[in-house]
């Protein structure tokens, strides 16, 4: 039994001899599987590195695209740089022919339409002292004092303020059913100029400023405001009629657009001030607006060229086309010429 019970013993533990034998093979076997997962991976790498150099090659593509386009940046701006002195000529001779294009394309699509409202909005201001007992030397003194009045304020004013308030005077004396005499012509105008400084003026001139530095305390509020009320309601509130110095913004922008020479501009101060002298004579009231414009605008013109000695004052003359009144303005040009010679500050 003793020997039964220590076979029995020797069979379960083993060997130290065996025991390395199981160890050999259990590295044997890790060792193996060691190099089948390194075999593996080599093989998943294999299948891999195909795709590599293609991703390298897109890179690389990229890399030389940033590096041409940084090229042309950089000469494009050594072009400009070089270009900069040839370019100035051609920027001006852009603008000249925009200018064209523009002018152009008023005649064409805006002028008819333009002249047209003009024509349906224009009013005839000749024979305004005709029904009243105001003197002709009243009104030129009555238009010097506008000019005065509205000078004092010539940085929230404009030339159209004096226009609108002289234009707005006639109309009114013209359309009115009263008679006026020269002691009421004083309060006719301070609302003249209150109602064109409203309509034209960004800051206008305040009422107060009209009873107080105006007209001296004078008038008073109430008494302003209703003349406004009385010149408002005899002209319908049709106030925003074309006056003379609108005609010749027209007729110059049709001509020559919006140019910024400095000979152009000098015409049209020219002519702008033979406008503000037709005013003061009361006659000058019985011509067609648009040939006072018109007319002051061909002897701005003509003036600058002769006294400038211009070789080609055909050539600039001839820039000059009126387009449905020229007939008319030939016939007048004489008319105006004499009106001007005898016309008289007072």
């Amino acid at each position: 039994m003793k020997q039964d019970r220590h076979f029995s013993r020797s069979r379960r533990s083993t060997s130290p001899q065996l025991k390395n034998k199981k160890a050999l093979k259990n590295k044997q076997k890790k060792n193996h599987n060691l190099q089948s997962s390194s075999s593996k991976t080599k093989s998943i790498s294999q299948e891999i590195q195909p795709g590599l150099p293609e991703e390298r090659n897109i890179l690389n593509l990229i890399q030389e695209l940033e590096t041409q386009d940084q090229k042309g940046i950089e000469n494009q701006k050594l072009i400009h740089l070089c270009l900069q002195d040839t370019q100035n000529p051609i920027i001006n001779e852009n603008q000249e022919l925009s200018e064209i294009q523009r002018q152009s394309q008023y005649n064409q699509n805006y002028h008819q339409e333009c002249q047209q409202s003009m024509r349906n909005e224009y009013v005839f201001l000749g024979n305004s002292l005709s029904k009243h007992m105001i003197s002709e030397r009243q009104r030129v003194k009555m238009v010097n004092w506008m000019v005065e009045v509205l000078s004092n304020y010539n940085e929230t004013t404009s030339d159209i303020t004096f226009f609108r308030s002289v234009s707005i005077m006639d109309h009114y004396l013209q359309k009115s059913i009263f008679k006026f005499s020269d002691s009421n012509l004083h309060l006719i105008g301070i609302t003249s100029m209150f109602i064109a400084t409203k309509l034209e003026d960004i800051y206008h001139i305040p009422l107060k400023d009209f009873v107080t530095r105006v007209s001296h305390n004078q008038y008073s509020f109430f008494a302003i405001k209703a003349m406004e009320q009385s010149i408002l309601e005899t002209l319908n509130f049709e106030v925003t009629f074309p006056t003379s110095l609108d005609f010749l913004q027209n007729i110059f922008y049709q001509c020559f657009s919006l140019n910024d020479n400095p000979n152009l501009q000098d015409i049209l101060d020219s002519s702008i001030y033979i406008l503000k002298m037709c005013l003061y004579d009361y006659t000058m009231t019985s011509f067609n607006l648009y040939t006072l414009a018109a007319s002051s605008l061909i002897f701005s013109i003509k003036d600058f060229v002769n006294k400038n000695y211009l070789n080609d004052r055909n050539i600039v003359i001839d820039q000059f086309v009126i387009i449905y009144t020229i007939n008319l303005v030939q016939q007048n040009y004489v008319n105006l010429l004499n009106r001007l010679n005898r016309a008289q500050f007072m």
